[in-house]
């Protein structure tokens, strides 16, 4: 009765395959880290659709990597920001390797998330050759990608014997195949991850065990400093000193945090602004309000600091509660291009500029300033000389 369901289990992701219309390119990007993952129906999410992508995504925002996933496929729930990935069901590895160099060169990911030869064992799929194919596809990612980490896993359990046995010996292939590959490629032991209570027919995990999943590629990227982006670190501020924070977004970059009739904005700045929107464009960098980082003290309203509350960015009166202070202090972490302010009081949120408004934003989140669109430099600020010294 195991061999049927499994077998049933096979056969309808192999006719999922076959009967798919190809997704239309969505190309979802926040300008995070680009992140493909390749695979198959485990890649694509079969039984849960978006699979261990959604939790993935999240544990990376939540660490301050909002990623970009990238390629030519597009599902997942509506709460996962970004639904582009590279997962094909039913595909073996020669399949997805005959195609492999070509998504990858279009998507250009900084990392490579393998799982595959789940239908290469179900199919019986000459399973003596399928290490050689595997190093093969590790070959053509890592040509068409050369400062790409790839991060090749080992296949997750299946719940027929005979075929658990064939994953087992395809997966202890699995790290002197990696370990031949140089520094850039590294091995995942997914198999350890999971066990058959995690699958939902056998073959495919249920949401705990796609869940499980995502804390593997979260562990293995984080073990390796730059997979999923360098833009967490602590930077310093010139206290004391005036400054302008000025807008990286593509769209943006002549816009400045100013603050208008209390709230927080962006405008254009430039030498022929009027004084008071030069005023309302600097700030003074000053010890945190909180007891550490940064507080953001207003040019022409010294009395007042730039803060958040209820979402929004605006200027407040100290007036000595704890919680003024706290959302009036700022924590400044590198990111490509400039800072990011992180909230004091609510660490993975960060300040924000949409729509021309100020607001704190939190990766993953279900509020509008969330949005994935253009999330990372909507968040990067570019600390410049002050408009009014």
């Amino acid at each position: 009765m195991r061999r049927l369901l499994t077998a049933l289990a096979a056969t309808a992701a192999t006719v999922a395959a076959l009967l798919a219309v190809p997704a239309a390119a969505h190309a979802e990007s926040n300008g995070g880290v680009r992140i493909l993952p390749l695979g198959d129906s485990i890649t694509d999410g079969f039984n849960v659709p978006g699979g261990y992508r959604i939790n993935l995504w999240r544990a990376l925002a939540a660490a301050g990597h909002p990623a970009d996933f990238v390629g030519s496929q597009f599902n997942g729930p509506s709460d996962l920001p970004d639904h582009d990935h590279e997962g094909h069901p039913g595909w073996r590895i020669d399949q997805v390797d005959a195609s492999a160099a070509a998504w990858v060169s279009s998507t250009a990911p900084r990392s490579v998330l393998v799982h595959l030869g789940t239908n290469d064992v179900i199919q019986g799929y000459d399973p003596g050759n399928a290490p050689a194919r595997l190093s093969a596809l590790i070959d053509h990612v890592r040509a068409a990608a050369p400062g790409a980490d790839v991060f090749v896993a080992s296949i997750i359990p299946l719940a027929d014997a005979g075929r658990e046995s064939a994953a087992n010996a395809f997966n202890a292939t699995i790290p002197g195949i990696v370990n031949g590959k140089g520094t850039k490629v590294h091995f995942v032991d997914m198999h350890a991850a999971l066990n058959t209570g995690d699958l939902a027919d056998g073959v495919h995990p249920t949401r705990a065990g796609y869940d499980k999943m995502a804390a593997r590629w979260a562990s293995a990227l984080a073990a390796v400093p730059g997979s999923a982006g360098d833009d967490g670190a602590p930077a310093t501020l010139p206290s004391g000193s005036y400054v302008s924070l000025r807008a990286t977004t593509a769209c943006c970059t002549t816009r400045y945090v100013r603050h208008m009739n209390g709230l927080g904005y962006t405008e254009a700045v430039s030498s022929a602004s009027d004084q008071l929107l030069k005023q309302d464009a600097t700030w003074r960098v000053v010890p945190g309000l909180a007891g550490g980082c940064y507080s953001l003290q207003s040019r022409n309203y010294p009395a007042y600091y730039l803060r958040h509350q209820n979402g929004r960015a605006k200027i407040s009166a100290d007036d000595g509660t704890a919680l003024m202070r706290a959302d009036a202090t700022w924590c400044a972490r590198t990111s490509p291009g400039g800072v990011r302010l992180a909230s004091w009081n609510f660490p993975g949120s960060y300040l924000r500029h949409i729509n021309a408004e100020l607001w704190l934003a939190t990766p993953g989140g279900s509020a509008a300033q969330d949005n994935a669109g253009s999330l990372v430099p909507d968040i990067t600020w570019a600390v410049a000389a002050p408009w009014a010294p």
